[in-house]
């Protein structure tokens, strides 16, 4: 069985007055949700996904087709949220979230889902590299190879995000299965 060992710490930033940002720490269930800015409520989808995660069971996201089911159901809860009051009407997130999976220790896995541009980065025998891939507009120039990594870092759509909780009825979130080795960060 493998040690997890967790922190977490957030952090207004330079730009904005308040955090919009929600988290999740726990045993087998780390979990970020970034508030859309310059829209209604973003701190509250954020929360919203938050509270949905910590409610869940390990049970409940054993696998990618299960984390991804679950993401769904707190999609809709946002949105049900944000349709429901002028004040949240548009509120949305982004989430990046990870679990160990597994029912024996020769089985355990680390699944990730993300939706939106907060990523998932892994750190394995000194070498960092990100897991997750943005849904944004920037990175759908780099991936058609209209721009570059470079020029998307200072492109002036560079905060224009193509998917998040809350925004439509449904998501399409997208997963990963890593295999687990030894000091994995």
């Amino acid at each position: 069985m493998i040690t997890v060992t967790f922190g977490a710490v957030s952090d207004t930033g330079k730009l904005r007055s308040a955090n919009e940002d929600s988290f999740l720490v726990g045993e087998h269930l780390l979990a970020v949700a970034d508030g859309m800015g310059g829209h209604n409520a973003g701190e509250i989808a954020s929360a919203l996904a938050v509270q949905h995660l910590r409610r869940a069971t390990v049970q409940q996201i054993e696998s990618p087709e299960s984390f991804i089911k679950l993401i769904s159901t707190i999609n809709a809860a946002i949105y049900t949220a944000a349709t429901g009051t002028t004040e949240q009407r548009g509120m949305g997130t982004t989430l990046t979230a990870i679990t160990v999976a597994g029912s024996t220790p020769s089985d355990e896995r680390v699944v990730v889902v993300n939706v939106g541009d907060s990523r998932t980065y892994l750190v394995r025998h000194g070498e960092l590299r990100q897991v997750t891939v943005d849904h944004s507009y920037v990175q759908e120039l780099v991936s058609e190879g209209i721009i570059s990594a470079e020029d998307a870092r200072t492109h002036p759509r560079r905060n224009i995000v193509t998917r998040a909780l809350g925004i439509d009825s449904r998501v399409i979130a997208d997963s990963w299965i890593l295999p687990i080795v030894d000091g994995d960060r």
